[in-house]
């Protein structure tokens, strides 16, 4: 899979009470390891896709959106829980989802790590 064909992309929480859809370019795959995120989610790394924010849609229901004291943009379902996107002003045109949201997320496997130097002792980067 390359990174600049369009993709659909289908995905929502764990309870279905938030679904979203796309259809885009997928700019960055990545693993997160920032302290941010981590805490945000609860895991000891966050797989995100990043793609343009104009081809993305909320298609049921509305997620909570928390601002961080960073100034992004976190969405979450609001009765599950599960983190959906993230977003900051800093790319304004872009909009991160969580790989682990998506109905499919074997088609979007990592290819990166961001913030490796934040990561738990214990986790292992990928190697190119």
């Amino acid at each position: 899979m390359t990174s600049m064909e369009t993709h659909t992309i289908i995905g929502g929480c764990y309870c279905g009470e938030v679904r979203f859809s796309a259809s885009s370019d997928v700019r960055v795959r990545t693993n997160c390891h920032c302290a941010n995120c981590r805490r945000a989610v609860g895991a000891q790394a966050v797989a995100w896709i990043v793609i343009k924010r104009s081809q993305f849609q909320f298609t049921k229901g509305t997620p909570h959106r928390y601002q961080t004291e960073t100034g992004a943009w976190r969405t979450f379902c609001p009765h599950c829980g599960t983190s959906l996107t993230y977003e900051h002003n800093k790319r304004a045109d872009e909009i991160d989802i969580t790989t682990g949201s998506l109905d499919h997320p074997e088609d979007f496997p990592p290819t990166k790590d961001v913030y490796p130097e934040e990561r738990l002792r214990w986790v292992e980067l990928i190697r190119d």
